[in-house]
């Protein structure tokens, strides 16, 4: 397929560094000249210095054959401006980034739809989204509810009392089936697991599993599971806004800024949630405010420095989980390291969604979430994909696929080797960096 990315900051580079691994003709749009000439000594994707708001420099991109555009810039008016001229040019598909609420109201969508806008990304909610479900399932690293909740994914961290700790899946006991183990994530590596694999202690283990079981997973994994009542949240950014729109009558939280207007609209806005006009890493400050009592330290300003350092503060106060935003990619292990329990990256679940456009998911229902190093994606198998052809272990699916199971008529199972898929089931599948050609090959 050839993409075109408009925006060569870290985002728009993420994703074409992603999309490049599997093999598609990406030509990525800048204005930073030594920025593209780097990328372009080290990078098997094409750079092009321009401007995505000028239709010469669109066509001699490509736009007029392009599969994809991807808007991602700074600037959310010349994102959803460029997407209607790329349209216009003769691009398939085109998706936006805005930070504007607004914008991602259904009637906007609709309306930009009708524009020529495929879809608008809005990270500053995906990100919300996301807390959400760790605030609610606070035992897990990741928490995937695909297709209304009918399937879940979680990611736990392995702990070394855990009752699969040290055990190959070969010998984990599973009968009747509960749960399948779909990816372990062992470092910045992630593996899509065989019989002989094992799951050792500090590994992320992703469990697909339906509803009804998850209550066994902490066990499993040597996890104890915590009630949520007091939250403290240093950063009263955009992330935060969203995330009290979704939270704030549910938990008592204290929301800690050095912007006074940014407080003023927190403290307007949310009845429920005190603000604070404090600096957030003033130590005096934090204990003054209860920091001491807080079950949940969430660092969401827009320094992933200060959100690590200040989830550091939150663990020798005694703080039960810290949640940190952390922006750039190297410092993610490195947080990972320091036991952060968890860890929200926009650029991650950008390049999600943007891989839900690639794989041609149903955008209706079906999702994509990027794990950095792997991809989970829900696909819809038609009458005449190979996937429907025979029973799954007789599919022969390569080394870096794996389906973790399936939705069919709204009811989530899961896979076995038995398993015949039909026309118009939904299947998740967790694929490693490289097989998103392989894995076209069996759903299309």
């Amino acid at each position: 397929m050839k993409i075109i990315i408009a925006g060569d900051g870290e985002t728009g580079t993420h994703i074409a560094r992603t999309l490049s691994v599997e093999g598609q003709d990406i030509v990525l749009m800048g204005t930073d000249h030594d920025h593209l000439a780097e990328l372009d000594s080290i990078s098997n994707f094409i750079t092009f210095e321009g401007s995505p708001l000028s239709r010469y420099n669109l066509k001699q991109c490509g736009a007029e054959n392009a599969d994809l555009f991807v808007a991602v810039t700074p600037n959310e008016t010349g994102n959803l401006i460029a997407c209607q001229i790329a349209k216009d040019c003769g691009t398939f598909r085109c998706v936006a980034r805005v930070d504007n609420p607004d914008f991602d109201l259904e009637s906007n969508r609709q309306l930009f739809r009708r524009t020529g806008i495929d879809m608008t990304i809005y990270p500053e909610k995906l990100a919300a989204v996301e807390i959400k479900h760790f605030i609610k399932h606070n035992w897990v690293n990741d928490w995937i509810e695909l297709h209304q909740g009918a399937l879940i994914v979680a990611g736990v961290r392995m702990l070394p009392d855990g009752v699969l700790c040290g055990k190959s899946l070969n010998e984990v006991p599973n009968n009747p089936r509960k749960f399948h183990v779909s990816a372990i994530k062992r470092g910045s590596e992630i593996i899509i697991p065989r019989g002989e694999d094992r799951l050792l202690e500090g590994d992320t283990i992703y469990f697909s599993v339906l509803p009804e079981n998850c209550e066994i997973l902490p066990e499993l994994c040597g996890k104890k599971v915590t009630k949520t009542k007091r939250i403290m949240i240093c950063g009263a950014g955009r992330v935060t806004e969203n995330l009290l729109e979704l939270i704030c009558h549910d938990y008592d939280i204290t929301v800690i800024d050095p912007d006074k207007e940014r407080c003023n609209i927190i403290a307007s806005r949310f009845k429920g949630a005190v603000a604070v006009n404090s600096r957030v890493n003033d130590v005096v400050a934090l204990e003054e405010e209860g920091i001491d009592q807080c079950d949940m330290f969430l660092a969401l300003t827009g320094s992933s420095e200060t959100n690590i350092v200040s989830c550091m503060v939150a663990r020798e106060h005694g703080v039960g989980k810290t949640v940190a935003r952390i922006e750039e990619l190297q410092y993610m292990p490195e947080a990972e390291s320091l036991s952060i329990d968890k860890i929200i990256n926009k650029k991650l679940l950008n390049a999600g969604k943007i891989l839900s456009v690639l794989l041609d998911c149903n955008m209706a229902t079906a999702q994509c979430i990027s794990l950095g190093t792997a991809e989970i994606t829900e696909l819809i198998a038609t009458a005449d994909s190979k996937i429907t052809s025979a029973p799954i272990s007789q599919l022969s699916l390569p080394r870096g696929i794996t389906i973790g199971g399936i939705i069919r008529n709204k009811a989530g199972m899961l896979a076995e080797g038995s398993t015949q898929i039909n026309p118009g089931d939904h299947v998740v599948v967790f694929y490693a960096p490289g097989s998103m050609t392989k894995l076209n090959r069996f759903f299309r």
